[in-house]
Parts: C-alpha cells; structure tokens; sequence
C-alpha cells in the first residue's frame, strides 16, 4: 500500500523548469518571461537567486500573453481593483465552518508532526505519510532545480521547514513548496509589488482561516469530551 501510495505521490508531483526551459518551450525570451513574473504576477518560486516555474501554473499567464500581450482587456491588473481585492481581504471576517469541514483541514494541513515509528520508517523507506512527501537533501535539490547547498542554505539561514533525523536533515514537500512559495510572495510585497501583495494578502487571509478553523476544532472537542 504504501508503495503504491508513494509512486502516485511521485506521479502527481510537479516538475520544475528554469527560466531557459520555459523560454525554449513558449518562445518568448527569458527578458518578457521576467518582465510577466513581476508585472503579470506569473506563478514561480524563488530559490535563493534562481527563478523556478511549475509548467502547469503558468500556461494561463503565457496562453494570456500571447493572447492579448500586456493589454488588459479584463481590468484583472487595474491597481485600483487590486487595491480594492486586497482591503476586501484585509477587512474579510472569518466564516464559520462545519466541523467535518474543520477536522478535515486539520488533517490534511495541520498535522504536521511525524511519530517515532513514522520517522524511523521514513529513514530507510523515505515513503509518503499522511499524504507528505520526504524527500533527502539531495532528492530535494534535484526536484527544486538547485545544489544540496542550497537546500542546507534554505534550511539553515532562511528557516525553510525541514526534519532532522539523528544527523541527517529532511523536506517534506509539501510544506517546502508552500514555504517558497509564500516567501517569494513576500519578497515582491515588500519591494512594493502590489500584484504580488495581493497573493500575499490572500496567502495571509487562508492561514487566518486555517487557524481559526483549528483553534474552533479544538475548542468544540474540549467541550464534547
């Protein structure tokens, strides 16, 4: 089962291509690819210095840019609707949830923590578990496009999420994805980007939901037990 679990895992997960690649598939120069990452907000994730893309987030952007070029027939990069979008976010109440709905997410996003016999299995197997994929540093490097030093750099100065397991360190893809994508995000918010703050914003405002979700999870079973 597990074995199974794992090359579907493997199958589902995505590929990513440098900023060269991309430009050789689409045909339009790596210059427009960086100027469309920035200006158009086209999905990347930055390692250190390196511009990576999943091929599957971007063809929107691309398939738009050869539509329509930097025209924006559909107002989606007018500043002041985007400006609007982010104070709606901002301002947004939380929602109540059911609690299947709660319990579920807790599930699939918050537990986080392994168990003693899971990491010990994860060390000799590197198997998925509870829907997360382990990868080694270098499994790592080779699926984000970079060097083993690169991954240890992310880890141990810029606090990319990891596990350390006797002496040898660990990424769990999924949270490393979403950890570069969230910090990618912020570097174009904090330089002024507002297209980027507007992902960001809505980065902020699902990990709200995420929290609140799990703190009422935990309040109503209290209660019950």
């Amino acid at each position: 089962m597990l074995e199974g679990l794992a090359e579907n895992n493997h199958k589902n997960r995505r590929k990513y291509l440098t900023v060269k690649e991309v430009s050789k598939i689409t045909g339009i120069g790596t210059y427009t690819l960086r100027q469309l990452t920035y200006a158009r907000a086209m999905p990347h994730r930055k390692v250190k210095a390196r511009i990576i893309f999943d091929e599957n987030e971007i063809q929107n952007t691309i398939s738009k840019y050869k539509e329509v070029g930097w025209d924006d027939p559909e107002k989606e990069w007018d500043i002041k609707i985007v400006q609007g979008e982010i104070d709606a976010l901002r301002n947004r109440r939380e929602e109540s949830m059911m609690i299947e709905d709660i319990l579920r997410k807790i599930i699939k996003e918050e537990l986080s923590d392994f168990s003693g016999e899971i990491l010990n299995r994860t060390k000799k197997d590197k198997e998925s578990y509870y829907g997360r994929t382990v990868l080694t540093i270098k499994e790592a490097a080779a699926h984000f496009r970079t060097s083993p030093s690169t991954i240890y750099s992310l880890i141990k100065e810029d606090g990319m999420p990891h596990l350390k397991i006797q002496s040898r360190f660990y990424i769990v893809l999924e949270d490393a994805e979403a950890y570069l994508w969230r910090e990618t995000a912020k570097s174009y918010a904090t330089e002024g980007n507002i297209y980027w703050q507007r992902i960001l914003q809505r980065l902020d405002w699902e990990e709200r939901e995420r929290n609140a979700a799990y703190k009422t999870a935990l309040s109503r079973l209290e209660n019950r037990y």
